[in-house]
């Protein structure tokens, strides 16, 4: 049974929450405390998988307890629901929080974010390993990346389209815009799966100030991560996958959101890099070694692989489904029951191809089993020229392939 704390400085309010969760009763153990000092006493005697706080308290503030769960209790996943529903009150949390809920919140709302922190939580079973990727507060990011973004935001005509133009190449700064952008907090109507939507929605004054006064960015330092990662490449990877991927799945109602997907699809690697570096170090030595994909060491190595830890770090950080499942699955679609070629496999291929382009000596992997359970298996050649070309107009392509890349199927 899962075990869930909500915390909340008047009693009315936990009450309410009693009676709203009643029928959950008999598959959460629920417990209900005033304040956070008593939240951290609550910790401190029982293993929770989900604290859902308020914001505003008195002697200790929900962003004070997040804080804290975070450095004492890492493996926890950390909810806010507040009545404070301005954009300002999510900024202040977004380091500490997963997700962000607003007072009043529909029960089914609630339900479905606690359980859905709870169905990802058991699927770490290496304790360890959920609490660094669960304490996780920001993932670093290119510094040319974010040179360019500083720089234009100091610009005061600086458009949402140049901006977008540029969010959009780096990993870490689109997972964190697209996390605070799907809270509660905004009360949009739908998920938002495109960088440039959610640009549109907070305008260039709040993201102004999201990048340059709250601590949520790092540029990346190889002495705090694993030497051998090189941050420019995977951002240099992102990018041509996601060209690829465009031109694989030419559908226009999907092109943003593609975007999104294609940026973030080895975002796992990131935190692995940032959070585990002699893990990671050492996947990447036996992987080098024995010319297996990584994917396979990683899952011998950890249990997982880094498409299901960026899966799983994107679900706990509310981001819509349809970005979600091409993340955890791109690396293995054929466990995902599917009757027609869609993002999960347009980035599958487009992931492979553009390895094939860029790094032609490591072992690769294409699900045959899943691109002829959509039979599209015979457009492999035409793929790989339109992987070379892509390669090519940005200036990535490192030599001729003409070998078929490691088949799993």
């Amino acid at each position: 049974m899962k075990r869930v704390l909500f915390v909340d400085d008047e009693s009315r309010v936990l009450q309410g929450l009693q009676r709203m969760l009643f029928g959950k009763r008999k598959e959460w153990e629920m417990h209900f405390v005033e304040g956070g000092l008593q939240a951290l006493e609550a910790l401190g005697r029982l293993d929770f998988d989900v604290v859902v706080s308020d914001i505003i308290m008195p002697h200790m503030q929900g962003t004070a307890l997040l804080a804290a769960v975070q450095e004492k209790f890492p493996g926890v996943v950390r909810i806010i629901l507040s009545g404070h529903t301005d954009l300002e009150a999510a900024m202040r949390t977004v380091h500490v929080a997963h997700n962000f809920l607003s007072k009043p919140c529909a029960p089914e709302r609630l339900v479905e974010v606690v359980e859905r922190a709870c169905e990802l939580n058991s699927l770490m079973n290496d304790a360890d390993l959920r609490g660094k990727l669960c304490g996780l507060d920001s993932l670093p990011v290119a510094p040319r990346i974010y040179a360019a973004l500083t720089a234009a935001l100091h610009e005061p005509e600086v458009s949402s389209d140049d901006l977008a133009a540029i969010v959009e190449r780096d990993p870490g700064i689109c997972a964190k815009l697209l996390q605070l952008v799907n809270s509660s907090f905004l009360a949009l109507p739908r998920r938002i799966s495109s960088v440039k939507q959610a640009i549109s929605y907070l305008g260039v004054n709040m993201l102004r100030n999201l990048v340059l006064t709250v601590e949520v960015f790092r540029e990346f330092q190889t002495s705090r991560q694993a030497p051998s990662f090189d941050i420019d490449q995977e951002q240099e990877h992102a990018t041509l996958s996601t060209c690829i991927a465009r031109r694989l799945l030419p559908d226009p109602k999907l092109t943003e959101t593609m975007s999104s997907v294609g940026m973030l699809h080895d975002i796992g690697r990131l935190a692995l890099a940032s959070s585990m570096p002699v893990q990671y170090e050492k996947v990447s030595a036996v992987s080098a070694a024995d010319s297996r994909p990584r994917s396979e060491v990683e899952r011998e190595l950890l249990g997982l692989s880094h498409a299901e830890i960026g899966g799983y770090l994107l679900g706990i950080w509310g981001l819509p489904g349809a970005v979600v499942e091409p993340v955890a699955f791109h690396d293995r679609p054929s466990t995902v029951t599917h009757n027609e070629f869609d993002l999960l496999g347009a980035i599958h291929v487009a992931d492979a191809l553009a390895f094939e382009q860029t790094a032609p000596d490591r072992a690769l992997e294409l699900d045959l089993d899943y691109l002829r359970s959509v039979r599209v298996t015979e457009r492999l050649p035409e793929w790989r020229e339109i992987a070379r070309q892509q390669a090519e107009q940005l200036g990535l392509a490192k030599a001729d392939c003409d070998l078929d890349p490691v088949v799993r199927g």
